[in-house]
């Protein structure tokens, strides 16, 4: 079985390693030759994940054709913004019925298609087996060997559990779901509580407000993705409440670390000059908001660290709106609350 990796930042090689313990056929393609040549000679992402050795059977290229023809499970894992782009760049080399797996986080464009739905639009005529593997899952601890769990979730059964088999080991463990959408918002949407969270810290708070802020920021990002048909039991799992807990408590998270500077003071000018990492909150949380504002869907959180992103509002006063929100019950269903 060939399995093909399509993009070689940290999470993309560190699934690759991972995949190559279990598989002996595994292939990484990178954007630049110049970064191919370079992982090929030091077998280490030294740029994204530094510390983890790339098995010498893993094959890595830049070419696309190479890549993509014949392999039997592909596994795209590149910035949001240019999931689709990929999806139509490998339709002409990739194989009938051949199984996709979205592994970014993130929405697909303004009107908030998911990644899936985009990729399976790109696909249709080629495979309807598109697969969402999500979790809290960071790249520098799966890289290590160190155990974790993820979500696989598609509408395909068949597809769903070819893709456990493939990831499965003794230090990864994936669960399957049929909540496509529920799986994919929980994962993208958990970057902006994130976000939040490492503002919170920016400017000195405490556990007491990274729980509320967690439980609250869950609530919210459910709300969401039920208003799109997402199961809401599906915000409690892997997915959900797993990813939003590792991502706004450790400091291996990208959108964490971005809105610790947030919180200090720094512009999203000066963050984004400041990595080559992509933080997938920042493109989230606004492109969330405009859609919140125009269905309707309460997001107060969201709405803050936008107001936050543009510079509207400084950390202190978007902690000041919501701690001095109208009063309402916890739960929704409460005493008519709405």
């Amino acid at each position: 079985m060939k399995i093909t990796m399509i993009g070689a930042g940290g999470w993309g090689t560190a699934m690759v390693v991972a995949l190559a313990g279990q598989h002996d056929d595994v292939t990484l393609w990178c954007r630049r030759e110049e970064m191919a040549q370079k992982l090929r000679t030091d077998r280490e992402n030294k740029e994204y994940l530094p510390g983890v050795r790339i098995p010498v059977h893993v094959k890595i290229t830049s070419d696309l054709k190479c890549a993509a023809t014949g392999a039997d499970c592909i596994i795209l894992c590149t910035p949001s913004k240019v999931v689709m782009d990929m999806a139509e760049r490998i339709k002409p080399y990739i194989e009938k019925d051949v199984v996709v797996v979205s592994a970014s986080k993130g929405l697909a464009d303004e009107k908030g298609q998911r990644l899936s739905e985009g990729i399976a639009g790109k696909l249709q005529e080629i495979t309807n087996r598109i697969v969402v593997l999500s979790g809290p899952n960071h790249a520098e601890e799966v890289g290590l060997g160190l155990p974790a769990a993820a979500v696989a979730a598609s509408s395909q059964k068949e597809a769903v559990e070819l893709v456990q088999d493939i990831f499965m080991s003794l230090v990864f463990r994936v669960y399957r779901s049929d909540d496509v959408a529920g799986v994919e918002y929980g994962g993208a949407l958990k970057n902006i509580i994130a976000l939040a969270g490492g503002v919170l810290d920016g400017i000195g708070l405490g556990d007491n407000s990274r729980a509320a802020l967690i439980t609250r920021g869950l609530v919210e990002v459910a709300r969401f993705g039920v208003h799109f048909g997402a199961k809401r039991e599906t915000f409690f799992g892997l997915s959900g409440l797993g990813d939003m807990v590792v991502t706004c408590t450790s400091n291996h998270s990208r959108n964490h670390r971005a809105g610790v500077l947030l919180g200090q003071g720094k512009t999203v000018e000066e963050i984004c000059e400041g990595t080559h990492m992509i933080v997938e909150g920042i493109r989230t949380a606004l492109l969330v908001n405009k859609i919140a504002q125009k269905e309707h869907i309460d997001m107060p959180i969201t709405e803050e660290v936008c107001r936050l992103l543009k510079g509207e509002h400084t950390a202190q006063e978007v902690l000041e709106n919501l701690m001095t929100r109208a009063k309402k019950a916890e739960i929704e269903t409460y005493m008519g609350n709405e």
